[in-house]
């Protein structure tokens, strides 16, 4: 076993301090659409340009944390973009995600070696960039963290060993580089790689069965694998795919795609294990807030289900469900600020305690806002009992101003509250439930699109 790495080698370097905001500089008019609806309904906040000096004043302006860049532009080239952009040190660390109509395209390669941070083949569908989109986004909270991430090389050709490792520690990664599959197994099993690169033909165990035995690993379920090998046909690549990998390339490779591969793959293993030791310290503190009142055991996971279940079905996809699983687990943080004798009251609160207890949702905004990243979830935290009529507290936001994912946590909040037994009351059953939902719909409180996706979605409601 051989282990590899860089010291001292630069990292690559996101804005620290930025907005979920995207420009897309695009000429096509349907696709600058396609491309802002798809944004949006992902939780983020498309800005558009439909040149290419348009596109460079807005980056300068608005300073986006990402820009899609269309390769074929009407005044200047994608590439001459990309330079000017690179060049400028208000912009150069801004990451670019070039668009192209052909994967092969010249232009392409040259825009990776300029330091473009990836690239997309249209036509794009929205899970492909949902995916593209968050990595990036992943990438500015890992900042430098991609120097010296582990990954092990599991490969027998020495000539092709040695050139991977010497590629992966010139791009800052420490390498571990093992020659047969069942030495490939073992580091997988007890050493902790980012990213695992497997050739498919090795002499003991193939390539396919060292994958699907590193797959049978509970701890290794996540963990990206990329298959290397001369193997190209229809039948290796499916077969690759069934056994667990994740990418597929053909040798001889291609540097320059297997960099962008790396970069992304470390990137989202990296978002996986923050949102994993993310989610425990969530628990604890949502664990924490139910001791602090007399609410049914687990409120506010059940919150975060539903939550995320109605976005779901509300065609909410990608970071935009995460923001509701953290909204939902910690809209009543604030509660931990409020007097456990208000909390734990079995009767009517009086008026000041009722002012007092209004504030528990002011409270959560000021716990969650100071966490890098949590502004969207400390805004559904402070609003989640306002109501579409104006009759919510503590702004008495009206109609369009109520957030679509605080509509959704809003109705999660009151459905699970109301099912739930409480100090003052006994739990209504789920149908006497929605049907005061839906009478409060009646009234302008609720928002009926979110209710009635509630309603149909009652039997999933009962597997939480």
């Amino acid at each position: 076993m051989e282990v590899h790495q860089k010291r001292g080698s630069p990292a690559w370097t996101g804005v620290s301090d930025m907005e979920r905001k995207v420009l897309v500089v695009e000429d096509d008019v349907e696709s600058l659409r396609l491309y802002s609806n798809m944004l949006k309904r992902g939780g983020y906040a498309p800005l558009t340009a439909s040149t290419g000096w348009e596109g460079i004043d807005l980056a300068v302006k608005e300073h986006p944390g990402l820009i899609l860049l269309d390769l074929r532009l009407p005044d200047i080239t994608g590439l001459t973009v990309l330079e000017t952009l690179h060049a400028a040190l208000s912009t150069k660390s801004i990451p670019i995600i070039v668009v192209s109509a052909i994967s092969k395209d010249d232009d392409v390669i040259k825009a990776m070696q300029i330091g473009a941070f990836d690239y997309v083949v249209k036509p794009i569908t929205y899970e492909d960039m949902m995916r593209r989109v968050e990595l990036v986004f992943a990438s500015h909270d890992r900042e430098g963290e991609a120097e010296q991430a582990p990954v092990l090389v599991i490969e027998d050709n020495a000539v092709d060993g040695a050139a991977m490792v010497e590629q992966l520690t010139g791009w800052g990664y420490q390498a571990t580089w093992v020659k047969t599959g069942r030495e490939g197994i073992e580091q997988a099993s007890t050493g902790d790689f980012d990213v695992i690169l497997i050739d498919g033909l090795l002499p003991d165990v193939n390539g396919f069965e060292a994958v699907k035995e590193i797959r049978a690993s509970e701890r290794l379920g996540t963990t990206p694998i990329v298959m290397l090998t001369v193997l190209s046909g229809l039948v290796d690549k499916l077969k690759g795919y069934e056994s667990g990998i994740d990418v597929f390339l053909t040798k001889p490779v291609s540097w320059e795609e297997l960099r962008v591969r790396m970069r992304s793959l470390t990137n989202l293993r990296g978002m996986v294990k923050q949102r994993f030791e993310l989610s425990e310290v969530i628990g604890v503190i949502t664990n924490a807030i139910e001791l602090t009142e007399s609410t049914e055991p687990r409120h506010n996971q059940k919150v975060a289900s539903i939550s995320v279940m109605l976005g779901k079905r509300l065609g909410v996809r990608g970071h935009g469900l995460w923001i509701l699983e953290l909204a939902g687990s910690l809209h009543d943080v604030g509660k931990l600020l409020i007097p456990r004798e208000i909390l734990s009251k079995p009767g009517k609160l009086t008026p000041d305690e009722w002012t007092e207890m209004k504030r528990h949702s002011e409270f959560g905004e000021q716990i969650i806002k100071p966490v890098h990243g949590f502004d969207e979830v400390a805004e559904i935290v402070r609003h989640h009992h306002e109501r579409m009529d104006g009759s919510g507290y503590p702004d008495g936001l009206k109609g369009d101003d109520v957030s679509l994912f605080v509509r959704i946590v809003g109705v999660a909040d009151s459905y699970e509250a109301l099912t739930s037994d409480r100090a003052y009351r006994r739990a209504f059953v789920r149908d006497t439930a929605l049907k005061i939902l839906r009478e409060e719909t009646q009234a302008g409180r609720w928002d009926p699109a979110v209710v009635e996706t509630l309603a149909q979605s009652l039997d999933e409601l009962d597997n939480l």
